[in-house]
């Protein structure tokens, strides 16, 4: 345990995780999932790739892509004029990491030497939300600043708004600090017109071979998008085309527009039907890619512990077993539902064969173990008799044993076995 310790800077014990074991701290602030806010940021610290400095993370050596399959297929609707694009899946499968692969990779593309914080919309203009920034203090901080590429990401749910999309009213300061309603943009409305100005300013040879500009909209199908974006759903379809919005902005009026270099990049769990505030009409204007659980990503990961390599991909296969064998009895297609392979690869820090054995039983218990539970509770499927006993935690899945009275130790039991059956056969 010492060598898996040390692998993480300590977290107090009275922090958010402090009533968990020691372990499972490690684990869950290695794999929080809050800290998809700051996706790029998380997934370069796990990546374990050097930081020039908080806050101003870039990596070197240049990361490769998770999967290059999404990259090409992102490139080749670039290419054919599609730009909006949703990438879709079940958990786990690497949706949001593959939005950051395409994000580092055209930073990259730009000549850019900005770490991906100094490209961020919201690093660039911090007060967007509050204050109304003219177009020459725009120019002004692109020119000053050398930024050639641009992105931001928002995290949607049911909350989210056509204000917070689009434009609205928000509380601002007034000249002698008192507060009033006035028109402010929203995330859409605010980094379309960055990446319009852009467009102005970049170089002459430019003729969206790449998109100078990138938003990421995390969770698209949890917050109604038909509301969100209201009239300005015709200006996703015809870029660069003027709509009018209800909000009169000062120094723009009400006019609004999508610019073409602008790419919008959705991420959607499949898994969530009954939370998708999709339409047909809003269906159509974008593009989707199907992203599924690979057991090849495994096999990457552990390619230099065979021992490893050789446990997680067994039991990646028998809870890939288990849901293909189960009788499907809710909307959801059981392909997808295999839990994605996420759930099975280990930070790359964390070493050794027994580190690793761990770090997988406390993954199956608190994330892999609970979603099954969850597909069986939710009416999705169920569960094959036969296959369940091959699982650890059976008598949880069969509801004899409540989830929290099992054991990492028993798991570890289970893996050490599977692991030593594997290798004799």
């Amino acid at each position: 345990m010492k060598n898996l310790q040390n692998s993480y800077p300590r977290r107090k014990r009275t922090g958010y995780y402090g009533i968990l074991p020691l372990r499972v701290q490690i684990f869950l602030n290695a794999r929080n999932p809050r800290s998809k806010l700051r996706g790029i940021q998380r997934r370069i610290i796990m990546d374990n790739l050097p930081q020039v400095e908080i806050g101003g993370l870039k990596p070197y050596p240049p990361s490769m892509p998770a999967d290059i399959n999404v990259q090409e297929a992102l490139h080749k609707l670039w290419q054919a004029n599609h730009s909006f694009i949703v990438l879709s899946g079940p958990p786990g499968v690497g949706k949001t990491r593959a939005s950051e692969d395409y994000i580092l990779q055209k930073i990259n593309e730009s000549n850019s030497s900005h770490s991906v914080d100094e490209c961020r919309v919201t690093n660039l203009f911090p007060n967007y939300r509050t204050k109304n920034y003219s177009t020459a203090e725009i120019l002004e901080t692109l020119k000053e600043k050398r930024i050639s590429f641009a992105w931001d990401l928002a995290v949607l749910h049911p909350q989210y708004t056509y204000e917070d999309i689009i434009r609205g009213y928000r509380m601002a300061k007034t000249s002698d600090a008192s507060l009033q309603l006035e028109v402010r943009e929203g995330v859409l409305g605010f980094v379309a017109k960055v990446i319009a100005l852009l467009e102005r300013i970049s170089d002459s040879d430019y003729q969206g071979k790449r998109p100078l500009g990138v938003l990421v909209l995390d969770e698209i199908n949890r917050a109604p998008i038909g509301q969100l974006f209201g009239e300005a759903i015709y200006a996703l379809d015809r870029r660069g085309e003027i709509v009018e919005t209800p909000y009169d902005l000062e120094g723009y009026g009400s006019q609004f527009t999508v610019p073409k270099s602008l790419l919008i990049l959705g991420t959607m769990n499949s898994v969530d039907r009954a939370v998708s505030g999709f339409d047909f009409a809003m269906r159509r204007r974008f593009s989707t890619i199907t992203m599924s659980s690979s057991v090849t990503s495994i096999e990457k990961r552990y390619d230099q512990n065979t021992l490893i390599k050789t446990t997680a991909t067994e039991l990646y296969g028998l809870v890939r077993k288990l849901i293909q064998s189960s009788t499907k009895t809710g909307l959801v297609p059981l392909s997808e539902l295999i839990v994605g392979h996420s759930y099975f690869l280990a930070p790359k820090n964390i070493l050794g064969y027994e580190n690793l054995l761990e770090w997988l039983a406390v993954s199956y218990q608190y994330q892999i173990l609970p979603i099954l539970v969850d597909y069986q509770e939710q009416g999705l499927v169920e569960y094959d008799s036969d296959t369940i006993d091959r699982l650890p935690g059976a008598e949880v899945l069969r509801e004899k044993v409540s989830i929290g009275d099992f054991k990492v130790d028993a798991i570890i039991d289970f893996l050490t076995k599977l692991s030593k059956t594997a290798n004799s056969a």
